[in-house]
């Protein structure tokens, strides 16, 4: 056979497989049956129309509790409402669903309500609720059992056929519940209503007005609309701090963003027109992982909007709820001094020195409280007010200060020149920074001076007096900034 033979034979055959894959697109089988998706709408909020997108009921915090009334419809492949008699689970995205009611005769059970005939109705209670949010409805293949017997994901039979070796709840994954009464799953068809306008979490929104935030582990974007006016107040090696100007009355209107290194061509004084990311709660401490954002930047010759710091006393010291308000926030001391027992020799017998208040007895690096010893020395340093316990400030630079009444850490590894192991029960004019929490041990709260203009003494490397917020710690940019792009 010639070359040009074996071409044209090759084409035939490739026409004859095309023409039998048409053949087999046909639709003699008739229309798809069977359901194929779910038709939601949210008929009411809170015995009211849905709110217009251009008016969002405010962010759901957690402490509140929302009413949705809806309507849900099992829909076939053309859209015509289908055949189904099952239950549909019920989440609302972002947020949380913690209960449902079923309208009429209907039958709900915890997050799930039972469709008949292809339709349900009734009401969704919801909260932690923010931004346009969804209400969803998927059939995950559960259907509860009515009362006697053994459903068949609870009865220690494998009820699914013998291709499959799974048995009852949880081990078959076609078991939604244990009272379940099929091991098969459902078709997993899911709808999901028009969005309900909420407006975007306020960062005191996310710090949650307590000591946790109500939204751990989503991905939130934060509201910076106006009113909203974020500002940055510390850029950091490990991120950034930021304070909402529109809340400074209520307070918990500061926020860390863990950038894991220092954010580029961002400055103090620089306002975020975006911020979005993961919100986490490390040992007790609010923070933005994985921040996205926009910098609207401060140029030389603007106005510096960062607030002034406040001013912390015994008594607000004294108030895990006082604090909390000024988490992340700039702060500041004045009258303190540096505990006078600070150093690295053992404190053994619980006697402390100014060269003897390390609790690490036994020098493998860290204080262990379980021993007896090591932890009743690290309780009576954290007790006295003259005691900085020296592990924690070998291993994080954190150690304390004290006015005689009340005492608080404070960190200054940003002022490189001064060394407060040298200068232990020296006085400081004032110590200004951002305030971190840690949940572990007596002492939570940590200052943090971002530079050197934050630390105030008679020492070296210390500045001679306080700089309003404006000034402190504040470059402005310039056209010969090497961080200034392309000039």
């Amino acid at each position: 056979m010639t070359a040009r033979a074996r071409r044209r034979a090759a084409l035939t055959a490739l026409t004859a497989i095309a023409s039998a894959a048409l053949a087999g697109c046909g639709s003699d089988a008739g229309p798809l049956r069977g359901v194929s998706s779910f038709w939601v709408k949210v008929v009411q909020v809170n015995g009211e129309p849905p709110p217009p997108a251009d008016e969002p009921l405010p962010a759901n915090r957690g402490d509140t509790v929302d009413v949705w009334d809806f309507r849900i419809e099992a829909r076939d492949p053309a859209g015509r409402r289908a055949d189904f008699d099952g239950m549909v689970r019920l989440s609302v995205e972002p947020g949380a669903v913690i209960g449902v009611e079923a309208g009429g005769e209907g039958v709900a059970i915890g997050r799930n309500v039972l469709l008949r005939d292809g339709v349900a109705v009734g009401a969704v209670r919801v909260t932690a609720v923010y931004g346009p949010a969804r209400l969803w409805a998927e059939d995950i293949g559960y259907l509860p059992a009515s009362g006697g017997g053994s459903p068949a994901c609870s009865n220690g039979v494998n009820d699914d056929g013998p291709g499959d070796v799974l048995v009852d709840f949880p081990a078959d994954p076609g078991c939604a519940f244990a009272d379940d009464t099929t091991e098969e799953g459902g078709t997993f068809s899911a709808g999901a209503s028009e969005p309900v306008a909420y407006a975007l979490p306020r960062i005191a929104d996310v710090q949650g007005g307590g000591s946790a935030t109500p939204y751990a582990f989503e991905g939130v974007q934060i509201n910076t609309a106006a009113p909203q006016r974020v500002v940055v107040t510390r850029v950091a090696s490990d991120g950034f701090y930021v304070t909402d100007l529109a809340g400074q009355g209520g307070g918990y209107n500061h926020l860390f963003a863990f950038n894991f290194n220092t954010p580029a061509n961002m400055r103090v004084c620089d306002r975020l027109e975006y911020l979005a990311g993961t919100v986490n709660e490390f040992f007790g401490f609010t923070e933005l992982s994985f921040p996205s954002y926009e910098i609207a930047r401060a140029e030389e010759g603007e106005a510096c909007e960062v607030p002034e710091p406040a001013l912390l006393d015994a008594r607000t010291i004294a108030s895990a709820e006082a604090m909390e308000r000024l988490e992340s926030g700039l702060v500041r001391v004045e009258g303190f001094r540096i505990s006078k027992n600070f150093g690295p020799r053992p404190a053994r017998d619980g006697v402390f020195g100014p060269d003897q208040s390390s609790c690490d007895l036994n020098g493998d690096g860290q204080v262990d409280f379980e021993s007896p010893a090591e932890g009743r020395c690290a309780n009576a340093c954290s007790r006295d007010p003259e005691c900085s316990e020296w592990t924690g400030y070998s291993a994080r630079g954190n150690y304390k200060i004290t006015d005689g009444t009340a005492m608080i850490q404070i960190q200054t590894g940003t002022v490189s020149d001064f060394d407060p192991t040298s200068h232990r029960g020296l006085g400081l004019g004032s110590v200004t920074g951002t305030l971190r929490n840690f949940s572990g041990g007596s002492l939570n709260w940590t200052i943090e001076a971002r530079c050197p203009d934050d630390l105030v003494c008679d020492a070296p490397g210390c500045a001679p007096a306080a700089k309003p917020s404006t000034e402190a710690c504040v470059r402005p940019r310039s056209l010969n900034d090497n961080d200034a792009e392309t000039n």
